[in-house]
């Protein structure tokens, strides 16, 4: 389950790159920490957040509402940035990208319903 963002479906040898696309699985990218942004993933969902200046947290609120177990990972790692393409992408527990963006979802409430399978 996750929302499309327009971005084209990889062909070729471009298949095997690393991609934050919603779908795919999400990159790995070592943390100052020495873990990987994978170690991150796999209990509930992760809002994984770039950047200096964190966006808000509709998100979160909108989970928790719902009863939908997720987590912010702020990362300020400009590789990490860089691989995800965006500056928010949301990652479901099995480790794959469910919606991504530069800004905070318009409508969290409905996002969360659609990745937790209810919309």
């Amino acid at each position: 389950i996750c929302v499309p963002d327009g971005t084209p479906t990889p062909q070729g040898p471009d298949e095997t790159l690393p991609s934050a696309r919603p779908g795919a699985r999400a990159p790995h990218c070592w943390l100052a920490d020495g873990r990987s942004t994978l170690d991150l993933f796999g209990r509930g969902f992760v809002l994984v957040r770039f950047g200096p200046d964190p966006a808000d947290v509709s998100a979160v609120t909108a989970a928790a509402a719902a009863g939908v177990p997720l987590e912010v990972a702020d990362i300020d790692r400009d590789e990490a940035a860089a691989l995800y393409g965006s500056r928010l992408a949301l990652v479901r527990p099995d480790g794959h990208v469910a919606w991504r963006g530069d800004a905070p979802p318009g409508d969290p409430e409905a996002l969360v319903e659609r990745i937790r399978g209810a919309g």
